[in-house]
């Protein structure tokens, strides 16, 4: 018998980060990671939120996550529409180890940034991303989507695992997503 994939999470710019990420891990624990659903820059973010929060709840179960991005139908450039699809590992799995840290802001342009990551990849060199605020995280994903389709060719993929971090800006702490970026051979 063929075990079915679960349901995908929809996620909202108001959805509870919490309670997506409860979902999250409580479906893991069960089986596979559900893909997320969403449309927006602010749903983006949630959702990049949210799998943060649940790989600390799943890291209490000896797992971890990781997403891929993927575009879906309806989106347009002002709303995106994409699917994060996860992946569980085992906590401590092998990944690729990031030298450099490249700042995506909410004005960087996702080509720009999907374009320098590609070729760092090329180059063997594998950046981490940081986004501050919901469109530069959510520039950071669209990013990871138009980077795995620039890199198709060359035989490559990858994954993001991405984590809540600090950063000093003007005087003050900021939170900030980071991306730590995994690369995959197809």
């Amino acid at each position: 018998m063929r075990r079915r994939r679960p349901r995908p999470a929809q996620v909202s710019a108001a959805s509870n980060v919490k309670a997506v990420a409860g979902k999250v891990a409580h479906t893991c624990r069960a089986g596979d990671a559900p893909a997320m659903l969403c449309t927006g820059s602010q749903c983006i973010n949630q959702a990049v939120k949210a799998v943060s929060i649940a790989r600390g709840y799943l890291a209490n179960d000896g797992h971890d996550l990781t997403f891929q991005t993927a575009f879906r139908e309806g989106g347009t450039p002002e709303k995106p529409s994409v699917a994060l699809y996860m992946a569980k590992h085992p906590l401590g799995w092998p990944i690729t180890p990031n030298n450099v840290e490249m700042q995506v802001g909410a004005t960087s342009g996702v080509q720009v940034v999907c374009t320098a990551l590609a070729q760092r990849i090329r180059e063997g060199i594998v950046p981490c991303l940081t986004g501050i605020g919901g469109d530069a995280v959510s520039n950071c994903v669209l990013a990871i989507g138009h980077t795995r389709l620039a890199l198709e060719p060359d035989g490559l993929d990858i994954r993001a695992r991405p984590e809540f971090i600090h950063v000093q800006k003007q005087g003050g702490e900021l939170n900030a997503i980071k991306f730590h970026i995994h690369v995959d051979k197809i």
